[in-house]
């Protein structure tokens, strides 16, 4: 009897273990029933990430105009004063419903921030690409993450009209098959991809996925001081980008937030963010030459490249916008197809389109209502199946 005690609780050790994870942007964890308490911090001073990338220099050829970037995480506060108008509604696979835009966590708010946040008078505080809209997706309400849930996020997210990249701030130790198609699919509809590299080189530096599965950039982290950072993994690494001793936008309220706990999740949304920046203003590049634009110009350290510990080296936003690349060819190249992989869509009402897509059906019915004489036209939309029963169906 004692055991099977024992055996059962080593069992639920190693599920433990192999949960994904999120690392937390405030020091307390936070309970399933309960949000961190309203960001009202009012910071005016500028981080050493944004000295440091100094991504206002390219924003008079770019701020990422027309790039949606997903944000599969704790779902993100789309009410935030330097995010407002520039996040959608998104998805929750959770309850598979058009709900991401909100977020008791903060993790997402935090990840979104880096990415698009506005710039605001008398603060310090800009996201990288300021012209991007944030797709929120969230796959989780605390510090961990199921595997299914995942990848389920991941699938969500190609299917959303016009998404260019995914920023996945979230590791886990296993080669999930359900999370090496959801990936696949992204690739195969041409969405640039950046991952979290995983925060234990410090017990190990193990694998970690998605961020080392082929054709996904996975973003490591460096200190104020230009070192990695400990804790920030190795393997696969493709670059790194600041990820210790942070400012972004919280959750819950109208304030920043001073993160000195730090990880690669948050060196990805800066690396998300510059991708914005290259395909904003490389419309024609494919997703894999996004990837190499970026590694081709970073900052690179001395020796060998790849490097073991920085990868092709530190982001640098600037170059990869503007410099020439002669792999690139002189001539445009074609645009690629954006279309996303078909699947089965999710279930729930269709999303408010704010693109001007719902605009453009409503004219059209309009104009059907006119042509046949008719007084008016209800047209009813049936629920669609969920996430997991079309995954299901699709093995």
């Amino acid at each position: 009897m004692a055991s099977s005690r024992v055996l059962r609780w080593v069992g639920l050790l190693g599920v433990a273990l192999a949960l994904p994870v999120l690392v937390p942007p405030a020091a307390p964890a936070v309970a399933a029933d309960q949000c961190r308490p309203p960001a009202t911090a009012r910071l005016t001073q500028r981080s050493w990430a944004q000295n440091r990338l100094d991504v206002e220099r390219v924003w008079p050829l770019t701020t990422g105009l027309g790039q949606r970037v997903a944000v599969v995480d704790t779902g993100v506060d789309g009410k935030h004063p330097q995010l407002r108008g520039h996040v959608t509604t998104g998805y929750d696979v959770l309850t598979n419903t058009y709900d991401g835009d909100s977020d008791c966590h903060g993790h997402g708010t935090f990840v979104a921030g880096i990415i698009a946040a506005q710039p605001a008078s008398g603060i310090g505080f800009t996201g990288v690409a300021p012209g991007a809209t944030v797709v929120p997706i969230r796959e989780t309400n605390t510090d961990t993450v199921a595997v299914d849930d995942l990848a389920n996020a991941i699938s969500a997210a190609v299917q959303f009209p016009g998404v260019d990249i995914i920023n996945v701030s979230t590791t886990t130790t296993g080669d999930d098959p359900r999370l090496r198609a959801a990936v696949n699919r992204a690739l195969a509809a041409n969405i640039v991809v950046v991952a979290a590299a995983g925060n234990d080189a410090q017990n190990g530096d193990a694998a970690k996925y998605p961020a080392v599965y082929p054709g996904v950039l996975a973003a490591g982290a460096i200190d104020s001081a230009g070192n990695r950072a400990g804790y920030s993994e190795t393997v696969g690494i493709g670059v790194v980008a600041p990820g210790q001793d942070l400012i972004s936008t919280g959750a819950g309220g109208t304030g920043l937030v001073a993160s000195a706990q730090g990880g690669t999740s948050f060196a990805a949304p800066y690396v998300a963010g510059v991708a914005a920046l290259v395909r904003a203003y490389h419309p024609n590049l494919s997703a894999a030459q996004v990837v190499h634009r970026i590694e081709a110009t970073a900052d690179h350290p001395a020796g060998a490249l790849p490097d073991r510990q920085f990868g092709w080296g530190v982001v640098d936003p600037y170059a990869a916008v503007t410099a020439v690349l002669p792999e690139e060819g002189q001539q445009p190249l074609a645009a690629p197809s954006r279309s996303p992989v078909p699947l089965a869509a999710p279930a729930g009402p269709a999303e408010p389109d704010r693109s001007g897509t719902a605009y453009a059906l409503a004219g059209a019915a309009l104009g059907v209502v006119l042509l046949g004489g008719a007084t008016a036209v209800l047209i009813p939309l049936g629920r669609r199946r969920g996430w997991r029963s079309a995954l299901r169906d699709a093995r």
